[in-house]
């Protein structure tokens, strides 16, 4: 193959990274942003969990709809559709001039951040390795680095923090008009011809009928839940609980996202490995061990903890998701990723909205438990997920031999 080939046919994976950047840089600058977005508005602690919400139900709707999208219009389109979206979200928080206005550009960010993650996930899933996922995953962590930085900068010089939006609605303008020139080579719809005689995913019915996928929804749930719980309200927490200055509660919050990207840099390449079930365990008992450590107030402690949690994180979700097709069967795949990134979105919303809840009335330092039963019980729910994918795969290769 001539390196001008190779380079042809890795450009789609280039601007599936590039997605993830903006996606991250999204999720970086709230987290930075939001105590200058309370004062503009005159907004209380908890109505962050407003705004998620917002933006989980364009979440859900997108992530759900994309498997469908993506049989009728190919992954390439819907792509450069769905950055068109994101660039309107971006204008909206720009210009938004209200509380209401912004909440309207939340649940517009959901839809296209809903497209973009599902369909890409499904498409990686199918057709490119744990390791691709997890640096396609990677290319988050990039984008959340950059975005708490990038926002700090803006907040600390004393400039608005819409500024760091029109970044974001910058990138996706040029993902947009890159996606048109690779839409037509970009007709995957949903299955690997590898894996079978359809083309399509089967019926959503027949997916919601496994155990494995009920089970696996949940863990995606409360993954996102304390991922972004951690990452959302590190800022916050160590600001005005612990002291922390700006600097260095926004170097404290990079931090998480750098360590997250390293992660999955390192454990990506050496998934398989390691084993993807071990590292899967391996990785989710650090989370525990992560969330105990925060509980301490020192600073010291506290960036480790934070670091800990940022790379015991890293590879849970890409991995989880890259392993879907081994967990649910090909054929099931492309819904089970769809229903598992938009149900995910709900801990995404849910989990962060009721910390910050908690937070307003018991105290920012609530969060620390909080985290710790998120942890356990995301490592209950792999342990339960994996038994019924043995029994799932039992009963097909029973099935199969019958």
């Amino acid at each position: 193959m001539s390196v001008q080939t190779r380079a042809r046919s890795r450009y789609p994976l280039v601007l599936a990274f590039t997605c993830y950047v903006a996606l991250g840089m999204m999720g970086g600058l709230l987290s930075v942003a939001w105590p200058s977005i309370r004062d503009t508005f005159g907004l209380p602690l908890d109505a962050l969990a407003i705004l998620l919400a917002a933006t989980t139900t364009g979440v859900v709707a997108g992530s759900v709809l994309s498997a469908r999208l993506m049989a009728r219009l190919g992954v390439g389109w819907l792509l450069m559709v769905a950055n068109v979206v994101g660039i309107l979200a971006g204008v909206g928080y720009v210009v938004a001039p209200s509380w209401v206005a912004m909440i309207a550009a939340g649940l517009t960010w959901g839809l296209a951040q809903g497209v973009i993650n599902a369909s890409l996930n499904i498409y990686v899933a199918a057709n490119h390795s744990v390791r691709t996922m997890n640096w396609m995953h990677a290319s988050f962590g990039v984008g959340a680095t950059i975005g708490p930085l990038l926002m700090t900068a803006i907040v600390a010089a004393g400039l608005s923090w819409r500024l760091g939006y029109v970044a974001v609605a910058g990138v996706h303008l040029a993902l947009a008009l890159l996606f048109i020139t690779v839409a037509r080579t970009m007709n995957f719809r949903g299955v690997s011809h590898t894996a079978g005689d359809t083309a399509r995913p089967l019926p959503m019915a027949a997916t919601l009928r496994l155990a494995v996928v009920w089970l696996s929804i949940l863990l995606f749930m409360l993954y996102t839940g304390v991922e972004t719980t951690a990452g959302q309200w590190t800022y916050t927490w160590f600001t005005e609980a612990r002291g922390a200055s700006a600097y260095v509660a926004g170097t404290i919050t990079s931090v998480f996202w750098a360590m997250s990207t390293l992660g999955r840099i390192v454990f990506g390449a050496s998934a398989a490995r390691i084993g993807i079930e071990r590292l899967l365990r391996t990785c989710m008992v650090g989370v525990v061990l992560a969330s105990l450590l925060l509980l301490p107030r020192t600073l010291p402690t506290g960036l480790a903890a934070i670091a800990l949690m940022g790379l015991s994180l890293s590879i849970i979700f890409p991995t989880l998701t890259a392993h879907t097709p081994a967990r649910v069967g090909r054929q099931h795949a492309a819904n089970a990723i769809s229903l598992q990134t938009g149900m995910s979105s709900i801990g995404l919303a849910l989990l962060p909205g009721l910390a910050g809840i908690i937070a307003q009335r018991v105290g920012l330092e609530a969060l620390g438990p909080f985290l710790v039963v998120g942890a356990v019980l995301m490592l209950l729910l792999n342990t339960a997920a994996v038994a019924a994918a043995r029994r799932r795969a039992a009963a097909t290769a029973e099935t199969t031999a019958g």
